[in-house]
């Protein structure tokens, strides 16, 4: 997750120099085209971003659940326990 916040702070700063033309300063017949592809890998990157976040996310919701399912298995074995005595 580090390595896609690291490219991408690389991407908005190449970008952020790009549209000041600072960037590509060398006679290059369409500077237009590679920032639009800077936009693109910096919108893919973000894309790659939000959906690990939600992956983590959804991954922790289930192990919450997978530990309460636990717990209430664990109170109902004793409860039967218990009215068995």
């Amino acid at each position: 997750m580090l390595w896609w916040v690291l490219f991408l702070l690389v991407l908005v700063i190449l970008s952020f120099l790009s549209q000041l033309g600072i960037l590509f300063t060398m006679q290059i017949k369409s500077p237009y085209l590679f920032a639009t592809i800077i936009n693109i890998m910096i919108l893919g990157c973000i894309v790659g971003v939000v959906v690990r976040i939600l992956k983590r996310t959804r991954k922790k919701e289930k192990e919450t659940l997978m530990l309460k399912v636990k717990e209430l298995e664990e109170k109902l074995k004793a409860k039967e326990e218990e009215n068995r005595s």
